[in-house]
């Protein structure tokens, strides 16, 4: 049941959201909860084994039979009995003898927050509902991964970000609503792939502009009389139907008009193609592999499937609609939602963004009752996402300060990354997802500050640790599960330097000899219970 000051509080800045956007309150948040959340995620709700409340958990991964535990139900100073010599002898022994010690915590809230509800994964946040992975943000509704912001409803990918609705990937953004991919911009509406723009409606592709509809620069004054048309329309359509439909949703109605597109692209003339250098992503590769697994691997295709099989990395291969070149689509933001009839590269978008706009005409009579016909012409989406300094990414769509990383999705502030789902301010780090200022890592996944390290989820401030679940300031540890400040640790027991090297190598020789058979392992940190019951 949610706390009523949760809730409350919330639904007054969703009603002051609706009036800064949309001229008006349109009703409850209640109302407006399943168009919200719509495409966002992952997000994935059990039972706590303690109590039997509703748990939240930011990642879909975990197996069925796993054991659920909130958060606040966890106890940090639970001591267990030491582990015998023959409980270490090899890995299914120690998966038997730790397996009463493996519990999954959902409802993660961390740092300075408070009144969070129904979320998880939320650090240092005020007033949260139905959201997960958002940090130093306050009232936020029905979101997914952001981060420094407030009044947030129905987005995914944001930050900083304030006052808007149902925006996907929004990076330093104020008051736009159903906007996607939008940058350094505000008062925006129904747009796309929008950097350092103020005031637009209907565009695309556009750069420093101001005052637009349908990529049309206009008046001041007589675009404010067709943006407050639009805002009335979008208020009574969101009171009717209780959604709006977002901008791919509309210009996906009608077949492209690929007239315009074709004698504009006349005139572009060739892109040069960067180079580039795959062979430095391959070397850190085996240096990272031989630091954390005691073994240098190559190459690094041949392990494709295991360090992408739970960093939900899906990038489609597409082509462009304006020259027939190869694009990657991510899984992100909404971005899978492009129609793929109107998809083409980034340097494609920043040329046609400047060169294709609707006739006075349109631009003035363009509502949502028929933006889907009039915007044909000009409704073109990118799946790049490429901001910064960039160089040498490879195959990675969506990059912001980033470089020399492969394959991918949303590398930012890192280098030397593959296989990876948003990571940010990291460097050697392969099959993870969602990890800050990590460095040396395989396969860890929604991590801070962790190195050396391999199969970890939710840690944070941890070393040299192996197959380990929500634990802070553990170093050089194994199968240690929802613990705090532990040092050569297997299991949650401190065990000495030596036992635990001992260990340590009875792990590595066997992940050693599973990689060479098999490419990849079977065993993960998300099913190690599973595994462990079926050898008892």
């Amino acid at each position: 049941m949610l706390e009523p000051q949760v809730y409350d509080s919330v639904n007054k800045r969703w009603k002051s959201a609706c009036a800064a956007l949309l001229g008006g309150e349109v009703g409850e948040l209640s109302d407006y909860a399943k168009w919200l959340y719509e495409g966002n995620g992952p997000r994935m709700v059990q039972k706590s084994g303690v109590s039997g409340k509703e748990v939240v958990y930011a990642n879909p991964n975990y197996s069925e039979n796993a054991r659920w535990i909130s958060f606040d139900e966890v106890d940090l100073e639970k001591r267990y009995p030491p582990l015998s010599i023959n409980e270490i002898k090899d890995i299914d022994s120690l998966l038997v003898a730790i397996s009463d010690r493996i519990a999954y915590t959902g409802n993660i809230v961390l740092g300075n927050s408070k009144f969070v509800e129904q979320s998880s994964t939320i650090t240092d946040c005020f007033y949260v509902l139905h959201s997960e992975r958002v940090a130093f943000s306050k009232y936020v509704a029905y979101s997914s991964r952001g981060g420094y912001s407030e009044n947030v409803f129905g987005c995914y990918g944001f930050g900083p970000v304030n006052f808007a609705i149902k925006c996907g990937g929004a990076w330093d953004i104020t008051r736009c609503l159903c906007s996607t991919k939008i940058s350094f911009s505000s008062d925006c509406y129904f747009s796309h792939g929008l950097t350092d723009c103020t005031n637009c409606c209907f565009c695309f592709n556009l750069k420093g502009k101001r005052y637009r509809i349908g990529n049309l620069e206009l008046p001041p004054d007589k675009y404010a009389a067709i943006k407050e048309k639009l805002i009335a329309e979008s208020r009574g359509v969101l009171v009717r139907d209780k959604r709006l439909p977002s901008v791919s949703e509309i210009v996906a109605k009608q077949k492209p008009d690929y007239s315009f597109l074709n004698e504009t692209m006349k005139a572009a003339g060739h892109f040069p193609e960067e180079k580039t250098d795959k062979s430095k992503i391959e070397n850190a590769f085996s240096e990272t592999t031989n630091v954390v697994l005691g073994k240098p691997l190559s190459p690094i295709d041949g392990y494709s499937g295991w360090l992408s099989k739970n960093s939900a990395i899906r990038l489609d291969d597409r082509k462009s609609c304006a020259s027939g070149k190869p694009l990657t689509i991510p899984d992100y933001a909404w971005f899978r939602e492009y129609p793929l009839e109107r998809l083409i590269t980034q340097r494609e978008a920043d040329f046609l963004g400047e060169r294709m706009a609707l006739s006075q005409g349109e631009a003035e009579s363009v509502s949502l009752a028929n933006a889907s016909e009039i915007l044909s012409k000009i409704a073109f989406f990118s799946p790049y996402w490429l901001s910064g300094k960039l160089k040498n990414n490879i195959d990675s769509p969506l990059n912001i300060d980033s470089i020399d990383c492969y394959r991918g999705t949303l590398y930012m502030l890192s280098k030397l990354c593959a296989f990876c789902f948003s990571p940010r301010s990291c460097e050697f780090m392969f099959g993870g997802r969602e990890g800050r200022h990590n460095s040396f890592c395989v396969n860890c996944h929604f991590s801070t500050k962790v190195s050396r390290s391999f199969e970890l989820d939710a840690c944070n401030n941890c070393t040299g640790c192996y197959f380990c679940h929500n634990c802070e300031n553990v170093h050089d540890s194994m199968f240690c599960f929802n613990t705090k400040n532990k040092r050569y640790a297997i299991g949650n027991v401190d065990v000495g330097r030596d036992k635990f090297l001992e260990a340590k190598k009875i792990l590595l020789d066997w992940v050693d000899r599973e990689l060479e058979e098999h490419n990849g392992l079977d065993l993960d940190i998300y099913n190690l219970l599973e595994k462990a019951q079926k050898q008892e």
